[in-house]
């Protein structure tokens, strides 16, 4: 059988800015990507990703012609939801033009044939209709409607994983004189530097990735993941709900938050109920407020609505798209969101609602050059000794020279 993720695209909008550069499936969500939790529960790697067509051509997982090439024997899943063993039963069960949903939501299809232009053209992924000959209803389920749901689920989601990677897997032991809580709860990878930490997994399963360098005064306190290759700097505190990708280098206080791979928050200062997208850098004394000074709910930039809306979330930092940078001392209010490429700077707080590309503080009011933009992800991608490619180049471009509603109108 083969396996196609696709995102619904109203979840796809609704988790603006960070799908901006990439299909819901490749966010980080827990411990693994929700492309990679699909393929633990499957057994087997997904066959191909059906997304938004300016970044199909990037993160397809095939060499083809999407439009005019078919696909057999397939089955679709909406990579808003996030499996579970009662699903991955029904999954294996369903006969052709049968269907799994949730409160009459689509979860999964089963296709005898389909090509990425019926993708593009079909209304039957997001709503039940008279279009199948079985409809199997699933009791219950995680899934994602909203971009505060990651920061939310994380801790949760989190110990599931936990307990998925680790299960009859032996823990490597950590060298130095360190303070180690609840030990059986903790998971080590090979080749960790480390020397008078603190690991307390009393509240929760902590996970740390082959050459993870712990410096000295690092305090942790589970539900925590950390990638491979990642740095925490002296006597950073990381909090419960955190998930910290491969490749990010981390100080400060950081709480029920979740960082892409790639980016920085090296020095002092406080992120909690975040969302930090890739190659992102939050200057030295870059605060963030996750909590209003009348304890009251949020309102939130919707980028369909172009307008704030009001939530049922009380905690909540900032979200933060791809290729963003915050000055030294940088002060972002609660529920701020900002876009992809943006260089905030100045006294003050910001807006609440950056655009992408911004360049400024107080006043937004420019646009970065997009030749400055793309030296400046050359250089920031160089030294990780990756490249800016021309795929890369050519999603940013295209953002660049689109309004949101541009975006929207091709679908």
């Amino acid at each position: 059988m083969n396996f196609i993720l696709y995102d619904d695209v109203v979840i796809w909008k609704n988790l603006l800015p960070l799908t901006f550069t990439r299909p819901i499936s490749e966010i980080r969500f827990g411990i693994l990507t929700i492309k990679e939790r699909w393929e633990k529960f499957l057994g087997q790697k997904i066959n191909e990703i059906f997304t938004i067509p300016f970044l199909q051509k990037k993160f397809s997982l095939l060499n083809l012609d999407l439009d005019n090439n078919f696909f057999s024997n397939i089955l679709l899943v909406n990579s808003s939801y996030i499996p579970n063993i009662e699903l991955i039963d029904k999954i294996f069960s369903i006969n052709d033009n049968e269907a799994i949903s949730f409160k009459k939501k689509i979860i999964a299809i089963k296709k005898k044939i389909i090509s990425y232009g019926d993708y593009k053209k079909s209304n039957f992924f997001s709503k039940i209709g008279n279009n199948f000959k079985k409809i199997h209803e699933i009791k219950e389920i995680i899934y994602i409607k909203n971009i505060w749901d990651f920061f939310i689920k994380n801790s949760f989601i989190l110990n599931e994983d936990y307990f998925l990677l680790t299960k009859w897997k032996k823990s490597y032991s950590l060298l130095g004189d360190n303070l180690i809580l609840n030990k059986k709860n903790i998971f080590l990878e090979d080749d960790i530097k480390t020397n008078k930490v603190v690991l307390d997994a009393n509240s929760g399963p902590i996970y740390i990735e082959k050459q993870v360098d712990l410096m000295e005064g690092t305090v942790i306190k589970g539900p925590v993941y950390i990638g491979k290759k990642s740095i925490i700097k002296i006597g950073t505190k990381i909090y419960g709900g955190t998930t910290i990708s491969p490749f990010c280098k981390i100080g400060g206080e950081i709480k029920n938050s979740i960082f892409f791979s790639y980016s920085n928050k090296v020095h002092d200062g406080f992120i909690g109920d975040s969302i930090v997208g890739e190659w992102c850098n939050l200057g030295a004394g870059t605060n963030i407020s996750n909590l209003r000074n009348d304890y009251c709910k949020v309102t939130v930039w919707n980028y369909k609505e172009e307008k704030f809306i009001s939530t049922n979330v009380q905690f909540f930092g900032i979200i933060m798209g791809d290729h963003s940078k915050s000055s030294i001392n940088t002060q972002f209010n609660t529920a701020t969101i900002i876009g992809v490429g943006t260089n905030i700077f100045g006294y003050g707080f910001p807006p609440r609602y950056i655009p992408s590309f911004s360049l400024g503080g107080i006043q937004i009011n420019k646009k970065i050059l997009f030749k400055k933009l793309c030296e400046t992800a050359e250089i920031v991608m160089k030294r990780r000794n990756k490249k800016f490619s021309i795929l890369d180049k050519e999603i940013l471009e295209y953002l660049y020279n689109s309004s949101y509603n541009k975006i929207s109108k091709n679908w």
